[in-house]
């Protein structure tokens, strides 16, 4: 069974357009991504018992992830998760839930052996103004160029389909998010008391799809999605 990222992003942006178009923006969050990823992988013939939402997270205590597929013994066969670009996402509080993120992701993918993935998604303006280029000053809207990636999250993701991204996940002294990793282990605890969680050091994130981008002929909602290993 082969998903087709295109058709995934799709199924959650066009999932988005759909609940801002009916007036229910105010619905929107990183929760309700969930549904339109669950329907897609239902026509993949995946059957709706394989597909588990917050599912208990296998390695850490007293989390969870957003979707896992199962297959019929149990065992993880893929994990997502899920987040909305927004103002939020500039912040330090959301830098760091998507640095938990990653990290929850790559202890499935090194202890289950499972492709894992990070999707994100907004409108168009908050995707490319408070994820992918994050500049100091608002772009003027009557520029036609997009800019360039750029701020806090390029450490961790590339925005070309098939680029790759890799990092130190303790941060380099002096590094903007050298401090996501000691909160991340100071919060986060082992399932079984007493062992030792094992973080890596280093990640590496694949762009796997992304969404045209363009001023002059924008798509109200965009997204990207990123396989975590």
């Amino acid at each position: 069974m082969k998903i087709d990222f295109n058709r995934l992003i799709h199924s959650a942006t066009y999932y988005l357009c759909y609940q801002d178009r009916i007036g229910r923006d105010f619905m929107m969050d990183e929760s309700s991504l969930k549904y339109p990823i669950a329907d897609y992988l239902t026509s993949l013939e995946i059957p709706m018992s394989s597909i588990r939402l917050e599912f208990e997270h296998p390695t850490l205590f007293n989390r969870s992830i957003d979707l896992v597929t199962v297959d019929n013994t149990g065992k993880i066969e893929r994990a997502f998760e899920f987040k909305i670009a927004k103002l939020n996402t500039k912040y330090n509080s959301e830098k760091q839930r998507i640095f938990n993120d990653l990290l929850r992701l790559w202890l499935i993918a090194d202890s289950n052996n499972v492709p894992c993935y990070f999707l994100i998604a907004g409108t168009q303006v908050d995707f490319i103004q408070y994820f992918r280029s994050i500049v100091s000053q608002r772009p003027t809207t009557n520029s036609k160029d997009l800019p360039k990636p750029q701020g806090f999250y390029t450490e961790w993701f590339q925005f070309k389909k098939d680029e790759e991204k890799e990092f130190h996940v303790r941060g380099i002294p002096g590094n903007e998010y050298e401090k996501n990793y000691k909160e991340f282990i100071e919060t986060y605890k082992p399932k079984d008391r007493g062992s030792a969680l094992g973080l890596p050091e280093k990640i590496k994130t694949t762009c796997v799809e992304i969404s045209p981008l363009s001023r002059e002929f924008p798509t109200p909602y965009v997204g990207g999605i990123w396989k975590v290993e």
